[in-house]
């Protein structure tokens, strides 16, 4: 249709566009967990705000993932090159293209690619940090000097988000020419549709107990994240080890929902230690609330978080919870029926468990989900960020002029 109007009219048609919904250029370099999870529950209510959303990241299996999430999102796929992907020069000619109103990097790569776009551009740019950050990222010369373009770079956002008071502190911590800016940091927590908790649904499509062949009195215990080893998925393993080796505890079984190249490797280690009757990798799931349903026990063993999602989710279905107490998780977990072990040790996560298949808190975990459901639902962490959206597209909008 395009083809057939006129360079006017054409112009004519995206001015009155913009005059009913915002353009926003969101950024992402590593499109995956968290980062997925948190676009898919803000996306609806942006939406609905009237910003309307197009995503850059690389080209490949994350991107179809992610359009998925975003069904009616405009997903660019940029290719990459061995190690790098060169988002920052597709982000240039978006914003160079004067569509977009505003441009949201999500993690800290995304974050230099949008800033480096956006150099000698009005639009503004807002940068959200997922992820703490961590010493061992910044060591030696190499690492000080990437500590300190980082800095310049958050330095140049016109806002920057974290998820979580815990990471506004970490972040300030490691970026102290930020406390001059303070002001443009913003502590927008996550949340969750807990909506999904509350509607009426089917029976899940799959029963994992019959899928594992598990009977009523095995406690099936369930991880839901990536893979890796900051989500503490190794200590959970070496945990499980020591409860089959010293025994003492009731039945139980482990089932994981997750992705990452790891993968493969803990597989394999699963299989070289006799582990696969206790524990059972599968594949991740969008949806987790089925899951969560069929669950006795929530580990969530990680060693850093700057929030966590799947804490609220479990808690939102009335699950008991048993995380580390790392900062980000610390300040989900706070005040709730759930209880915290230490961070990084493998004895503590393995009395934890093993105190939580003596005495599993069901009936507290269960009267604290109407709580739980109302904290940590994303439509109030939703409409900050809408606002946020609103001040700095109308602040950055060109002047009307008379004719």
């Amino acid at each position: 249709m395009l083809a057939s109007l006129s360079a006017s009219e054409v112009a004519f048609q995206d001015d009155v566009a913009l005059e009913r919904t915002s353009e926003v250029l969101l950024v992402a370099r590593w499109p995956v967990g968290g980062i997925r999870t948190h676009l898919g529950y803000n996306y609806p209510a942006l939406r609905a705000g009237g910003h309307r959303c197009t995503v850059v990241v690389p080209q490949g299996a994350d991107a179809e993932a992610l359009q998925k999430t975003l069904p009616d999102s405009q997903i660019i796929g940029v290719p990459t090159r061995g190690r790098s992907c060169p988002l920052w020069s597709t982000v240039r000619s978006c914003v160079r293209s004067h569509r977009f109103r505003l441009v949201h990097a999500h993690g800290l790569t995304a974050a230099a690619h949008a800033t480096l776009a956006c150099l000698d551009q009005r639009v503004p740019v807002v940068v959200t940090i997922h992820e703490p950050l961590r010493r061992d990222q910044f060591r030696g010369v190499a690492g000080a000097t990437k500590r300190w373009l980082i800095g310049r770079a958050l330095a140049r956002a016109t806002a920057l988000i974290t998820v979580s008071e815990d990471g506004r502190d970490n972040l300030l911590t490691f970026f102290p020419n930020l406390r001059r800016c303070a002001d443009r940091v913003h502590t927008i927590p996550n949340g969750i549709d807990t909506t999904r908790m509350t509607a009426s649904r089917p029976l899940p499509v799959e029963d994992l107990r019959e899928r594992l062949d598990l009977d009523d009195e095995v406690t099936l215990i369930g991880y839901l994240g990536r893979f890796m080893p900051e989500k503490g998925f190794p200590l959970l393993l070496e945990a499980i080890s020591r409860l089959r080796q010293f025994g003492g505890v009731r039945p139980f079984h482990v089932v994981a929902f997750g992705s990452s190249d790891y993968r493969s490797v803990y597989e394999k280690q699963i299989a070289e230690r006799g582990m696969g009757d206790s524990i059972t990798l599968l594949d991740f799931v969008p949806d987790v609330t089925p899951v969560l349903e069929q669950l006795d026990l929530v580990v969530v063993p990680s060693l850093w978080e700057a929030s966590s999602l799947v804490s609220m989710e479990a808690m939102s279905a009335g699950v008991p919870v048993l995380g580390s107490d790392c900062p980000g998780l610390r300040e989900v977990l706070r005040g709730t029926p759930s209880r915290m072990v230490r961070t990084g040790d493998v004895t503590a996560l393995e009395v934890g468990i093993r105190e939580a298949l003596a005495n599993l808190w069901v009936d507290e975990a269960f009267a604290y989900a109407p709580i739980a459901r109302q904290r940590f639902d994303v439509r109030q962490s939703a409409r900050r960020l809408v606002d946020l959206y609103d001040r700095l597209t109308n602040d950055a909008a060109p002047e009307k002029t008379n004719p």
